[in-house]
């Protein structure tokens, strides 16, 4: 194969609108994997809500990694063990909890996998347990539960309301790594945290070049894999920044699109 190395967001690019795997990309990926390349999922989701994806595409058998908290973990799917990892101070998430509040926005972060807020009546928050399959418990008080350095803090509110309150947000944190993903949450991590910084170093850990990744993403936060890969691939379904910086588009999450993508790649393999 071509590419050496197959990144790819999960919501909206690997899952259809079903939030499922179809089985014609399930089996386009186990393919890939039998042909040699690495798969990487690379979400912003926590590492828990990866393990679905990574049963269904065989992760732990053909030894893929798991590109977690945007880029704040990396693991490897066959041994649990982790590659890398970055986190945010006890005292840099509670200022994050006093600025989300300050914005009238809704927290949550994660421990022992579920997912704890004030706010577990928010839909937002309801949504991201849902995706994840984890649970949502309440914290009385959020800042008394932040016992350890975290992997993440995520923030939400109505698309508008996030839009308008963004920089703001982010002015109050400089040198932290903070960015919108789906049009309601703010991701919030420790410095120089972002999917392509951390595929970059598990990249040179496995002896790879940039030039050998094909990634694949919809959302704000898989621009940075989009520019840094070798093929930056954006789903039809992308929005319009993805769209205009990656190198090629490819039909919808609905339509298959990386299946498509990589089929079409091999089939160029064949006509050289």
């Amino acid at each position: 194969m071509k590419y050496k190395l197959i990144a790819l967001d999960l919501d909206g690019t690997l899952k259809n609108s079903e939030n499922k795997i179809t089985d014609e990309t399930r089996k386009t990926l186990i393919k890939a994997q039998q042909l040699g390349a690495t798969v990487v999922l690379a979400s912003g989701r926590p590492t828990p809500g990866l393990r679905h994806e990574a049963a269904a595409l065989e992760l732990e058998k053909y030894e893929g990694y798991l590109l977690s908290f945007n880029g704040a973990k990396v693991m490897d799917a066959k041994t649990r063990q982790t590659m890398f990892e970055q986190r945010l101070t006890v005292e840099q998430a509670k200022k994050a909890y006093d600025e989300a509040k300050k914005h009238n926005l809704a927290i949550m972060t994660y421990y022992d996998d579920a997912v704890y807020t004030e706010d577990v009546d928010d839909q937002y928050v309801n949504i991201e347990g849902h995706i994840n399959d984890i649970e949502i418990k309440k914290a009385e008080s959020f800042k008394s539960i932040l016992r350890d350095p975290i992997n993440k803090v995520l923030c939400t509110g109505d698309p508008e309301h996030v839009a308008s309150v963004l920089e703001d947000y982010k002015s109050a944190f400089p040198g932290l790594s903070i960015y919108r993903s789906a049009p309601f949450f703010i991701e919030v991590m420790a410095p120089n945290i972002d999917k392509a910084a951390s595929l970059d170093k598990l990249v040179k850990m496995l002896h790879l070049t940039k030039e050998e990744v094909i990634a694949f993403g919809d959302g704000f936060n898989d621009l940075s894999l989009i520019e840094y890969a070798g093929c930056g691939v954006a789903m039809a379904n992308a929005v319009d920044e993805v769209k205009e910086r990656a190198d090629v588009v490819t039909l919808s999450n609905d339509e298959d699109g990386i299946a498509y993508m990589l089929k079409k790649l091999e089939e160029e393999l064949r006509d050289e």
